[in-house]
């Protein structure tokens, strides 16, 4: 496992992008098979944090400290969402205030899969809906305040620079029903992890903020490697671990492969 330094500017995001290194932008990172298989490169996913990023700063006026509501574990958009989140310096929970830890703050946002029970009647600004198409298309129709990733992110510049100075070691970064976490907690977590370098990780587990930070895909991408998540029980994950050539398994017993938490 690659050790873990906090750059100047963008946070646990770019601490876990700039651990993956210069090699090639196409490699894959995140594999997920839900309704079809998506697949996102090392450019993609940064792509994607990147215009995330963007719509929070650029579109909603989120400054660092902000609060964001994260509850997207079926569709492949979520772990990119979060990514952005992270870069630009908010504070990601799965819950709202009332049901949060101490130092929660109303949330500027929310990211939702799209059966997301009272999404609309969430007290945010937007409620952004993922998609769980495996090219992202909508799946039917959205009332305000809620939008679709599609509506919303892609028409995001492709880059994002932060302004000023990314977030400390010990500012926030996860809040959720149980406690909190700073910046520094979360890469602690990761490396925690142990994850192999290089390692291509498979799991059914769908992302949590805790599962996603300890030993999921910011572990295997922080370790140069990459992520096979299986959503769903449609598709054998023996033969997507021959398949994608996995390495390692997240919480999942299968023979030859040594398992990760």
């Amino acid at each position: 496992m690659r050790e873990l330094t906090l750059p100047r500017s963008g946070g646990v995001t770019a601490a876990v992008l700039g651990s993956m290194g210069s090699g090639d932008p196409h490699r894959p990172r995140l594999v997920w098979y839900g309704q079809g298989r998506t697949e996102l490169s090392t450019a993609s996913l940064t792509n994607w944090a990147a215009k995330t990023a963007g719509y929070l700063v650029d579109e909603l006026g989120a400054e660092p400290g902000d609060g964001v509501l994260w509850r997207v574990r079926r569709s492949w958009q979520g772990l990119p969402l979060l990514l952005g989140c992270w870069w630009a310096g908010l504070v990601v929970t799965d819950v709202l205030p009332a049901d949060a830890a101490a130092g929660a703050t109303e949330p500027v946002a929310a990211f939702v899969d799209p059966d997301e029970p009272a999404s609309a009647d969430l007290d945010v600004d937007e409620v952004v809906v993922a998609s769980v198409h495996p090219f992202g298309l909508e799946t039917g129709a959205l009332t305000p305040p809620c939008r679709s990733v599609a509506d919303a992110i892609l028409p995001q510049a492709d880059r994002f620079a932060t302004r000023g100075p990314g977030p400390a070691a010990d500012d926030p970064a996860v809040v959720t029903a149980s406690g909190s976490w700073t910046v520094g907690q979360v890469l602690a977590m990761i490396e925690a992890a142990a994850v192999p370098d290089g390692a291509v990780v498979l799991s059914t587990t769908p992302p949590s903020l805790l599962d996603a930070v300890c030993a999921g895909a910011l572990a295997a991408w922080a370790a140069g490697g990459a992520l096979i998540q299986v959503d769903g029980g449609s598709v054998d994950p023996a033969r997507i671990a021959s398949d994608e050539r996995a390495t390692a398994t997240l919480g999942l017993d299968l023979p030859g492969l040594p398992r990760i938490g």
